[in-house]
């Protein structure tokens, strides 16, 4: 027995020798000026029929290179079909550095198709397998890459810390181009946050390092600039940096949105409406957001009202078009993640069984008996946990519907009612916890249901603050109001029963607030305490009209 196991190790080690063709050694050099000469490797590497390549390393090593010599020459793929004999291959085998690649490239197929949930994945799992790889570059890319997706979900925490993680790898390896790009990105997430230190410290080295860089870069310095002192500069500052941009760049490639945008912070608004006016392209979602905010801010100062609520409806529009499309991504995030997570439990079932069957000649019963028996307990405890994270996922869903309907109705509420600014006030608080928890969960959905749904439960709770933020507010402003509902004999949670219906909640939603299952019980003790019959008006409308007599 051990003598056929010798000879059957042998015969492998044999059969693996000679197993590469005559277009080996091309392929090593190709890879050496790969970065150098993408074009170059290109041409050469489309020159090299499939068929020719002897063995599956060979096959991965041409397959992974061609996707490089693609992605550097701009060529974006969407399917795997050159890709994947490298995926095959370099699951098991190969070099750190061949597994970072292939994950970094394979993700970059599903950005491509807008596919941002396997993407991340495969950029996390890429710098996890490559820690010791030598291929800085490569892991800047995927920082850079990693930074795209978190700005598309408005994580700019996160878009910056990538981004500075990518601007020292490309530092180290001297590409100053690059290193600029990072720090610029970097920037515009610190404006973005309202960070102003980290921002100066990125302005400073953009400063340090402007005569390292090409002209474009300079320009997109300035352009960046200009956005920071929008929000944070003062108008002599915004005019010096202008004069500063215009005089070195060419007009056709200034950045006719942040040329706008400044102008219109310094009050120039025929300058800033002409520039505004050459922003041709708007194809990028961001881009025709702002050119709408900023079109309409122009025809505002310049008293043309109706030019200006048109543009300031299409703003609304495609802003609220990209929040929806966060929480459609999002969805897609926590769908796809958790369809990958059984995949991977099913692939590894699989080669555990593969594993079983090829060693089942020299494995005893009784390590059968235990490999079957740990299995078995795997696929019990997932089951388990899966049941509990519907569980989890179905209880947040549920919880986060009753957010979205409340954050619905104080946009009516706000909308259409005519109560006094400080109890306008407390709703728009209220309004914006719920926006920021809404924004929040969006990009955090999935990674964590049990915190969210833990988070989403004390926003419910803190009904409660808003129902005495709402009473408060209104009983300083209108003492009268309670005074009277004090005389009808009405009891606390029956005043702030009434403060609701005051400020133009429905009964629906004054039920979800209260979380009364005597809703209908408890309304008409109180319409029986204030006098009000059947025929009367109703209730809300009644103590509207209590309201607003006050007021008047």
């Amino acid at each position: 027995m051990k003598q056929y196991i010798i000879t059957i190790i042998l015969a492998l080690c044999l059969g693996s020798c000679g197993q590469h063709s005559k277009h080996w050694e091309t392929l090593t050099q190709v890879e050496s000026f790969m970065e150098e000469r993408p074009d170059s490797a290109l041409a050469i590497l489309q020159g090299i029929e499939v068929g020719d390549l002897l063995g599956k390393e060979e096959k991965a090593k041409h397959a992974l290179l061609l996707s490089m010599a693609l992605d550097k020459n701009v060529i974006d793929k969407t399917d795997f079909e050159i890709l994947q004999p490298a995926i095959d291959y370099y699951e098991d085998n190969g070099t750190p550095t061949d597994k970072l690649r292939t994950l970094y490239y394979q993700g970059r197929i599903y950005q491509n198709v807008g596919n941002e949930a396997e993407a991340m994945n495969c950029f996390l799992n890429a710098l996890d397998e490559g820690q010791e790889s030598y291929d800085i570059l490569t892991k800047a890319r995927i920082y850079v890459a990693q930074g795209k997706i978190h700005i598309s979900l408005f994580e700019w925490d996160k878009h910056c810390d990538v981004n500075l993680k990518a601007a020292e790898l490309f530092k180290s390896a001297e590409l100053q181009n690059s290193y600029f790009g990072c720090l610029l990105r970097a920037l515009n997430g610190f404006t973005q946050k309202g960070d102003k230190i980290e921002a100066e410290k990125c302005i400073q080295k953009c400063k340090d390092n402007l005569s390292l860089v090409s002209l474009p870069r300079v320009g997109d310095f300035y352009a960046a600039y200009l956005t920071y002192l929008v929000n944070e500069g003062t108008n002599n500052e915004i005019s010096q940096v202008i004069d500063e941009y215009r005089s070195l760049i060419p007009e056709e490639r200034l950045n006719y949105l942040s040329l706008a945008h400044a102008y219109l912070k310094i009050n120039d608004n025929e300058k800033a409406l002409y520039f505004i006016s050459k922003q041709t392209d708007l194809s990028n979602d961001i881009a025709q957001t702002k050119y709408y905010a900023i079109l309409s801010e122009i025809y505002e100062n310049m008293e043309d009202y109706q030019k200006a609520l048109v543009n300031w409806k299409k703003y609304n529009s495609f802003s609220d078009a990209q929040i929806y499309a966060v929480f459609q991504q999002d969805t897609q995030f926590s769908e796809e993640r958790h369809a990958l997570e059984m995949q991977k439990a099913k692939e590894t079932e699989a080669k555990n069984k593969l594993i079983i069957m090829v060693l089942a000649c020299v494995i005893v019963v009784m390590m059968l008996l235990i490999v079957v028996y740990l299995i078995r307990k795997r696929l019990k405890d997932s089951r388990k946990r899966n049941a509990q994270l519907e569980s989890e996922k179905a209880h947040y869903e549920q919880m986060y519907l009753e957010v979205l309907s409340e954050r619905n109705a104080l946009n009516d509420m706000i909308a259409n009612s005519a109560i006094k600014d400080e109890t306008m006030e407390i709703i728009k608080k209220r309004l914006g916890v719920l926006n920021t928890i809404i924004v929040s969960h969006l990009s955090e959905k999935g990674t964590d249901v049990k915190r969210a749904n833990e988070e989403l439960e004390k926003l419910i709770a803190d009904r409660n603050d808003f129902i005495k933020s709402t009473r408060l507010t209104l009983e300083e402003n209108y003492p009268h109001f309670f005074a009277y509902l004090h005389d009808k004999g009405l009891e606390e949670f029956e005043i702030d029963f009434c403060c609701l219906y005051a400020i133009g909640l429905k009964g629906k939603e004054i039920k979800t607030y209260t979380n009364l299952s005597r809703h209908y019980k408890d309304s008409s003790e109180v319409r029986q305490k204030l006098g009000l019959v059947e025929s009367d008006t109703n209730l809300s409308n009644f103590l509207q009209k209590l309201l607003k007599n006050e007021a008047e």
